[in-house]
């Protein structure tokens, strides 16, 4: 599989090569490194991302390798394989910042009403919105009701709006063609920082909330 920069401008599916793209030939997107077979550039469109209002999008899909449980015989055995899955990637900028806003305000709404115990044990809490965390840097994401073909991710990174849906396998099948995205095909690059997301919420949200207080998120990232 090709370990690569995303370049967003160029409208041809890419071969099984390794290479990364400089900087100066991405167009809308800058860091994101995706795992991937091929990519092909779509039309554009418009979308919406946290029910705020529409906004434009480029669009691909992504062919892709990715381990998937197959069987399931009894709690905590079963049986993986590869197979090849398909995506849809649509990436859109947040010119105002009101999705990051709503990003921010949504995590600190949830966290800050929550009892102590929940704090402390954070690990343990379910939540459908929070972010990845990199000594100032940070991704947004929320996460899919499902597994399921037509259910998505959405992340907010460096100033960009990004939906990951998942659209299907070449052949064979599995489960958590989803979830495989975040734990084995993307990463994000900062200046300073890489981000290497995994499918579980790790940030406390103590940390959150006096980041918050401060206004770090008030900007597409955070300062040391």
């Amino acid at each position: 599989m090709i370990f690569i920069c995303l370049l967003l401008a160029s409208t041809c599916v890419y071969s099984q090569q390794k290479k990364e793209l400089s900087k100066e030939n991405l167009t809308t997107l800058d860091g994101l490194i995706l795992k991937y077979n091929t990519i092909q550039k779509l039309s554009d469109s418009v979308t919406t991302f946290l029910n705020q209002k529409q906004i434009p999008v480029q669009r691909f899909t992504i062919n892709s390798n990715i381990s998937v449980q197959t069987s399931c015989a009894m709690i905590g055995k079963g049986t993986y394989d590869k197979v090849k899955a398909n995506y849809l990637i649509e990436i859109g900028v947040d010119t105002n910042g009101s999705i990051r806003k709503k990003f921010a305000d949504t995590i600190y709404n949830f966290w800050s009403k929550k009892e102590e115990n929940d704090l402390e044990n954070y690990k343990y809490v379910s939540v459908k919105i929070h972010l990845f965390y990199a000594n100032g840097d940070y991704v947004f994401y929320k996460k899919p009701s499902s597994n399921n073909i037509g259910d998505y991710y959405i992340f907010y990174f460096k100033n960009r709006m990004i939906k990951v849906s998942f659209t299907g396998f070449d052949t064979k099948g599995g489960f958590g063609g989803l979830s495989a995205f975040l734990n084995e095909l993307v990463q994000f690059r900062f200046e300073r920082n890489q981000i290497n997301p995994k499918n579980e919420m790790k940030f406390d949200p103590k940390l959150f909330i006096k980041l918050y207080k401060d206004n770090a998120f008030a900007t597409k990232t955070t300062k040391k």
